[in-house]
């Protein structure tokens, strides 16, 4: 159902990951499950998801824009994966992948889309080190050279900002600077909810029980201190809790891996780029967001993320735009048994309509 909200509900396609790779559903029934779920508009993969790709015909196209029209929705933005290793034996060269990147922006454009998803240098934020990524990704001198070619196509460049980074991280200030020197506004902030985590998912407990042998009760009683934690609106620090932790009992890959599995110490943190407050200070500079989820419980709710204060800091921050349903707990959970992609993003866009006072999705 359309709305004449400031924020639209849409559906990355990657939701829809599993699906697609087994083939039950293919692009068009992509986009179908996405308008089924009430989204007004979808977010496509180009190498996945385009069979032509990079050189895409009129006759696809057609295509693709019979789709759009048949199940009454808009296309988005087209994922821009920065394809420095795309051959086996040499990395890309700036000029390449400058001229790689100039077919996303084309391709965008003719499929309608307003945003490319650039994956750059810093979409989690300041690089951990030089082995991750192992090779380079755009950066904003490319994407200064891409500005004037984004701005003839209209194409905004999101630069997604993902966890352990945010959008108020320092290291996207040169994208944003060259934006402003060059008066071409074709570069902004994207936001993933990733940002946000305060606990570990059951998505990912139950999978570091099967995948890593880890100790059940351990990730379960910290997940009550992550939760406690919250509730008291301060920053969960592991160390904190070791000494009961230990109480239980811990294993070598339960100390091995409890570092890595704590993930952060969520919103009412330290890091104060990571808070609702930044958030919401940020709202109305944000083009693109990216609805990240791996679960929902039996109460309708992200069981690890509050989503609540997210949309309502979107929204009180003045927020214009999409926030495009980014389901990953799919391949945290298929290896224990087929995961209703379908079903979790249909629930998901249930619970922020409710959120954002829309009407709730009438499903066939």
């Amino acid at each position: 159902m359309k709305t004449d909200h400031d924020i639209k509900l849409g559906v990355s396609l990657y939701s829809y990951q599993d699906n697609y790779y087994f083939h039950r559903l293919d692009t068009e029934g992509c986009i179908a499950a996405a308008a089924d779920a009430g989204a007004e508009g979808f977010e496509i993969f180009s190498d996945a998801m385009i069979p032509e790709w990079p050189y895409v015909s009129d006759e696809w196209i057609d295509r693709f824009n019979g789709w759009k029209y048949r199940y009454n929705i808009e296309a988005v933005c087209l994922d821009h994966f920065s394809d420095r290793a795309m051959w086996h034996d040499k990395l890309l060269t700036d000029e390449e992948l400058i001229e790689r990147s100039k077919l996303y922006i084309k391709t965008a454009a003719r499929l309608g889309c307003t945003h490319v998803r650039m994956l750059h240098d810093n979409h989690m934020g300041e690089r951990i080190s030089d082995k991750f990524p192992p090779y380079r990704l755009a950066d904003a001198k490319i994407c200064e050279e891409l500005l004037p070619y984004a701005a003839e196509h209209n194409i905004v460049m999101a630069l997604e900002c993902h966890a352990p980074g945010s959008v108020a991280d320092k290291c996207q200030e040169a994208y944003l600077e060259a934006a402003d020197r060059l008066g071409l506004p074709f570069i902004g902030l994207q936001a993933d909810f990733s940002t946000y985590e305060y606990r570990i998912s059951m998505a990912d407990l139950n999978g570091y029980v099967r995948n890593e042998g880890m100790t059940r009760e351990v990730l379960e009683a910290m997940r009550e201190f992550q939760t406690k934690c919250y509730a008291e609106k301060r920053g969960f620090v592991l160390d904190e809790f070791m000494p009961e932790l230990e109480k239980i009992g811990l294993s070598d890959t339960d100390r091995a891996m409890l570092p890595r599995v704590a993930r952060g110490e969520g919103p009412y943190g330290s890091n104060k780029n990571n808070s609702y407050e930044t958030l919401k200070n940020y709202a109305s500079k944000i083009c693109y967001v990216h609805g990240k989820f791996y679960y929902i419980d039996e109460d309708g709710e992200v069981d690890n993320m509050d989503y609540t204060r997210i949309l309502t800091a979107l929204k009180e921050g003045g927020y214009k735009g999409y926030i495009n349903s980014e389901f990953e707990g799919n391949r945290r959970m298929n290896d224990s048994g087929w995961c209703n992609e379908i079903e979790y993003v249909r629930k998901q866009h249930v619970l922020m309509r409710r959120i954002l006072g829309y009407p709730e999705p009438v499903f066939d």
